[in-house]
């Protein structure tokens, strides 16, 4: 990917007057990602408080997940002020420097969210469901997505050597071919998505429940389907940048427009099956519930090898449900 240097003096018309057009999807989509993610998070935390339960290590994966997606969106409006949407030989240099060093940092902040979404997920996966054999998938699947994500970032620090030249590409060095880069990001992170989806749908159509409400819990952990369009769309936008030339700032646009998108996706589908406890308020003294002595007597033991949660989401944490098919221990909510 050349550039086209630009003498700091020259501010043609297009960098002062941007394609709007363009940019206005990028405007539209970056705020709505940065408040349907933070929405989804707090009322995840509001329903904990509602249930009288404390955080679990999934709900702090999710938060650290919502960090770094804010990282994204503060990059994409940095991005903004300086070119995205605009043709790069319309760019000062000096404008040039700061977009393609937010862009350099973007390839271990996107991961590193994508990461701990997917973590969250599989640490709420070993909480509520407590058969061996998914307490060893959730391992060996949580084990490929650090792999993946040190591996990574790795590349994406280091994609030009030295790192400098990925913004001064006149300086001597190498690249590795971006094409080659966003496969093996994206590849890896479909497939893990598509194992996390899969998951659950074992454990949840092995319970003693009617069909419906197997189905029903069933779409509630296929919402992530979501983010798996989202993955595949990125990575065909991603590949049809590298093929249409050198003008990076203007055809990133689609780009910014799906990554802040994904990862706003990825969070609320990470979050969703967490806020049954909003539906089911009794009265607003709920809101500001603690936890009891025989609940945080609970917390701390546990009967024994289940392991779940407390709260009350989809399941019925202390109400289990054992099915003599599978030798599946799984707690669902019945009746409530």
């Amino acid at each position: 990917m050349s550039l086209h240097p630009v003498a700091a003096g020259d501010t043609p018309g297009d960098f002062d007057h941007p394609n709007q057009q363009l940019r206005r999807s990028i405007i539209i989509a970056l705020p709505f990602a940065f408040v349907l993610s933070t929405v989804a998070v707090v009322l995840r935390l509001l329903a904990r408080r509602i249930n009288g339960t404390r955080l679990y290590l999934d709900d702090y994966l999710i938060i650290v997940a919502l960090l770094f997606k804010y990282g994204c969106s503060i990059g994409v409006v940095i991005l903004l002020w300086n070119g995205l949407g605009s043709h790069i030989t319309m760019i000062p240099q000096k404008n040039l420097d700061v977009y393609f060093q937010i862009g350099w940092s973007n390839g271990f902040v996107y991961p590193l969210c994508i990461a701990f979404i997917k973590l969250s997920i599989l640490a709420s996966y070993k909480r509520l469901f407590a058969a061996r054999s998914m307490s060893l998938a959730v391992n060996l699947v949580a084990t490929i997505v650090v792999l993946w994500v040190v591996i990574v970032s790795i590349t994406g620090v280091l994609m030009c050597v030295p790192v400098a030249k990925f913004w001064h590409r006149a300086i001597p060095g190498r690249c590795l071919d971006a094409a080659s880069f966003y496969y093996g990001q994206q590849i890896p992170n479909i497939v893990t998505d598509v194992v996390i989806l899969l998951m659950p749908l074992k454990s949840v159509w092995a319970l003693p429940i009617s069909k419906t409400q197997r189905a029903l819990l069933s779409g509630v952990f296929l919402v992530g389907i979501l983010t798996l369009i989202f993955d595949i769309v990125r990575l065909v936008v991603m590949i049809h940048v590298t093929e249409i030339g050198p003008d990076i700032t203007y055809n990133q646009a689609p780009v910014a427009v799906w990554t802040c998108m994904e990862a706003a996706v990825g969070i609320v589908a990470a979050c969703l099956s967490h806020l049954r406890p909003l539906f089911n308020l009794g009265s607003p003294t709920k809101l500001w519930r603690h936890p009891s002595p025989d609940l945080r007597k609970r917390e701390r033991n546990p009967p024994g090898s289940e392991g779940f949660s407390t709260d009350e989401t989809l399941f019925d944490p202390w109400g289990t449900q054992h099915s003599g098919y599978t030798g599946h221990s799984v707690c669902v909510e019945l009746g409530k």
